[in-house]
C-alpha cells in the first residue's frame, strides 16, 4: 500500500490490536475458556488412572495365589506342625479375603471415575469446539467486514493506485491467514495452557524430583522458536505478497478475456499466470520448511527429554528412591507426556502467530489507510445551482506525474461542452475533479460562486449524471441496476428511467422483463 498509517510495523502491535477484536465476545471467549479448562483438565485426569490401578488394584491381585503363599509359608520353615499351618493357612486366606474386599472397591471406585471421564469428556470438548470455532468465524467475518468497509471510504486514488487483486488478496488471503492466529489464541492456547497448569501440578504432586528434571526442556525449546520465528516473519510476508501478485493476474484475466481470445493471447497469459502460481509455490515452500524444521527440533527436545525421565524414574525404582513407585511412574509418564503436548502446541502456537503477523499487518495497512477527506461541518449545499463551472489555475498529478497544468476555462450554465484528445490527456480525471473525486494539487474549482471544496458531495453528485467510460452492471435484476441510485424508486420511476434511455423495448423482450438477472457485469 502506498499509504498507510504513520507508525512504525510492529508485531507486539498487530498482536494486540489482533487480540482486541474479541473484545465484543468476551461472553463466547468466557464459555470456550471454562470449557477448554475443563476439558483440559479431563484429560489430564485420566493420567490419575495408571497409579491406582496398577499399585492398587493390579500388583496386589497377583499376590491373592494360595499355592504361591503356601509354598512360600512350607519354604520358610518344614519344621511347623500341620494344625499350625493351617492356622497360619485361615489367617491368610482372612487377610486374602480383606484383600480381596479392597481391591473390588477400588475397582469400581476406578470404573466409575472412567466413566465420568468417558461421558464428561467428549461432552465438554463438544461445547468447547462449538465455541472457539464461533469466535474464530466471527472475528473473520469482523475482520473482512472492516476491509470492505473501508475500501468503500477510501479515495478513488487509491483505486487507481492500488490493483484489484490486492485487495482481493487482503480481504480474503490475508484476513485468513491473521485469523489462524485467533483460532491459536482462542482455541488451541486456551486449552493447552489448561492442560500444561493441570498436568504440571500433577506431575509435581506424584513426584516433584521427575517434576524437576522436566523444566530442562524448556531453554532449548525457547532458542528454537527465537531461531526460527524471524524466518518465518519473513517468508510469510514474501508468500502474501506473492498471493497479491497471482490474484491480480486472474483478476486481469477475468477482466480482459475479451481482449485475450481477439488477440489469441491465451497461452501467454497461462505462463505468466502459472509463472506467478509456481512463485507462490516457492515461498510457500519457504515458510513450511521454517516450520516444520522448528517443529521438528521441538519434538527432538520432548522425545529425549520424555524418555531420559523415564529412565531416571527406573533408576529411582530400583534403587528405593523418593517413593516412587511402577504405578507412580507410569502415571507421571502420561502425565509428562500431556505436558509435552502443550508445550508442543506452544511452539506451533508462536510459529503461526510470527506467519500471521505479515497477514495481519497487511489487513492493518489498509484499515489504517487515509480516507476520503469528509465534508467540512458548515459545508454548501449546491443542489439548487445553475450549473456554471469555472476552473482557475487547477492542476493535478497521480504519484507526482502532472496531468493538468494551471488548468483554467469557464461553462455557462445550459452549454454542450465536449473534452476531445488523446488517450491520457486528462479529460477523465477533469471530470473526476469536478466530481470531487480527486482534489486538485493546486488551483480551484467552482460550481456557480462556491469552491467544490466547500460544497457537500451528496447534494453535488445529485446535479450530475454519470455515465462511465466502460459501461458496468451490478449482478442482479434490471429493475435494482436501473434503481441503484435511488433504491426506493417505484415502478414507474424505473420504467420511465428505462424509457429515457431507449431500453424499455428490448427489456420488456428479455425473459422476466425487468426482473432479468444480468448475471455479472451484465
Amino acid at each position: 500500500m502506498s499509504k498507510a498509517s504513520p507508525r512504525p510495523p510492529s508485531a507486539g502491535r498487530d498482536f494486540l490490536r489482533l487480540a482486541a477484536y474479541v473484545r465484543p465476545f468476551l461472553g463466547m471467549l468466557a464459555l470456550a475458556i471454562t470449557f477448554s479448562w475443563l476439558y483440559g483438565l479431563g484429560l489430564s485426569g485420566r493420567a490419575l488412572l495408571f497409579e491406582p490401578l496398577i499399585d492398587d488394584i493390579a500388583q496386589p491381585a497377583g499376590r491373592l495365589s494360595r499355592s504361591d503363599l503356601v509354598d512360600e509359608l512350607r519354604q520358610e520353615d518344614t519344621k511347623r506342625s500341620a494344625e499350625e499351618i493351617a492356622a497360619i493357612e485361615a489367617q491368610e486366606e482372612r487377610e486374602r479375603s480383606a484383600l480381596r474386599a479392597k481391591i473390588e472397591d477400588r475397582f469400581w471406585e476406578v470404573v466409575l471415575y472412567a466413566l465420568l471421564l468417558i461421558i464428561g469428556v467428549p461432552l465438554v470438548r463438544l461445547v468447547r469446539d462449538y465455541a472457539s470455532g464461533w469466535i474464530m468465524y466471527r472475528l473473520a467475518a469482523e475482520m473482512q467486514g472492516q476491509v470492505g468497509e473501508k475500501l468503500l471510504r477510501l479515495p478513488l486514488s487509491r483505486h487507481v493506485d492500488e490493483g484489484s487483486g490486492d485487495y482481493v488478496a487482503r480481504i480474503t488471503s490475508d484476513v485468513t491467514e491473521a485469523n489462524r492466529a485467533h483460532y491459536v489464541l482462542f482455541g488451541e492456547v486456551i486449552q493447552d495452557i489448561a492442560i500444561a497448569i493441570t498436568a504440571a501440578a500433577l506431575a509435581v504432586w506424584v513426584n516433584w524430583q521427575l517434576a524437576i528434571a522436566l523444566v530442562v526442556i524448556f531453554p532449548p525449546i525457547a532458542l528454537i522458536l527465537r531461531s526460527f520465528g524471524r524466518r518465518l516473519r519473513r517468508t510469510s510476508k514474501r508468500r502474501q505478497e506473492q498471493v497479491s501478485e497471482v490474484m491480480q493476474r486472474v483478476v486481469q484475466i477475468l477482466s480482459g478475456i475479451k481482449v485475450i481470445k481477439a488477440f489469441h493471447t491465451e497461452e501467454r497469459e497461462r505462463e505468466l499466470l502459472r509463472g506467478g502460481v509456481m512463485r507462490f509455490f516457492r515461498r510457500s515452500m519457504a515458510v513450511i520448511r521454517a516450520r516444520v524444521l522448528s517443529r521438528s527440533m521441538v519434538e527432538l527436545v520432548t522425545q529425549v527429554s520424555g524418555v531420559g525421565v523415564l529412565i531416571v524414574g527406573v533408576w529411582a525404582i530400583v534403587n528405593g528412591l523418593w517413593g516412587l513407585t511402577v504405578g507412580k511412574l507410569a502415571s507421571f509418564g502420561v502425565i509428562s507426556a500431556m505436558l509435552y503436548r502443550p508445550i508442543r502446541g506452544f511452539a506451533q502456537m508462536y510459529n503461526t502467530i510470527q506467519a500471521a503477523q505479515p497477514s495481519a499487518r497487511r489487513v492493518f495497512e489498509v484499515l489504517d489507510s487515509e480516507e476520503v477527506s469528509p465534508d467540512r461541518v458548515d459545508a454548501v449545499d449546491v443542489s439548487t445551482a445553475t450549473g456554471r463551472v469555472r476552473f482557475e489555475r487547477v492542476s493535478f498529478s497521480y504519484d507526482g506525474s502532472p496531468v493538468l497544468r494551471d488548468l483554467n476555462f469557464r461553462i455557462e450554465a445550459g452549454e454542450v461542452v465536449a473534452l476531445v484528445g488523446p488517450s491520457g490527456a486528462g479529460k477523465t480525471t477533469l471530470a473526476d475533479l469536478l466530481l470531487r473525486f480527486h482534489e486538485p494539487d493546486a488551483g480551484r474549482i467552482l460550481v456557480d460562486e462556491t469552491e467544490l471544496r466547500d460544497a457537500n458531495r451528496e447534494s453535488l453528485h445529485a446535479l450530475a449524471a454519470i455515465v462511465t467510460q466502460d459501461p458496468f452492471l451490478f449482478d442482479a435484476d434490471v429493475r435494482s441496476n436501473i434503481a441503484y441510485g435511488k433504491p426506493n424508486a417505484s415502478h414507474q420511476e424505473v420504467e420511465k428511467a428505462a424509457r429515457a434511455a431507449n431500453a424499455h423495448e428490448f427489456i420488456l423482450d428479455l425473459p422476466d422483463g425487468y426482473d432479468t438477472s444480468v448475471g455479472e457485469l451484465g
